[in-house]
């Protein structure tokens, strides 16, 4: 009995962390990526937004001599400066951050003003609407 209350206490925390992708975007960019955003991790608080989103690639992309199919990124946007910066990232070996964990980094980035027209720009409005 309590190996099975164990796994069931497991199967709900694991799925409780997962993320819940919607498709906001996609780009030519790097061959090819649809860009998505994970709504339930949107906090909002003194005029900026935190928001982790999901590059997938339908085809190997390489950095530094790492190779993926998909990039989770965390990001802040400073919502009324129009800025936004990477909060952290992992690289994953297969699409939608399956696979193995290829590389990660959690090391705030320098703020950027969000170029128009860009894929910062569509995370931003979705960071920032109200």
């Amino acid at each position: 009995m309590r190996k099975v209350l164990f796994g069931l206490t497991l199967m709900f925390v694991s799925t409780g962390t997962m993320a819940e992708w919607t498709r906001i975007s996609e780009s030519d960019r790097k061959g090819g990526s649809v860009l998505y955003a994970d709504p339930t991790s949107l906090r909002k608080a003194a005029g900026r937004a935190k928001m982790a989103v999901l590059f997938d690639y339908p085809a190997l992309q390489k950095a530094a001599g790492a190779e993926f199919l998909s990039e989770k990124i965390r990001r802040e946007y400073n919502c009324q400066e129009k800025q936004i910066r990477t909060l952290a990232y992992s690289l994953f070996s297969l699409n939608m951050e399956h696979g193995d964990l290829i590389r990660s980094y959690n090391q705030p980035q320098k703020w950027e003003m969000v170029k128009p027209d860009s894929l910062e720009e569509v995370e931003w409005k979705v960071a920032c609407s109200e």
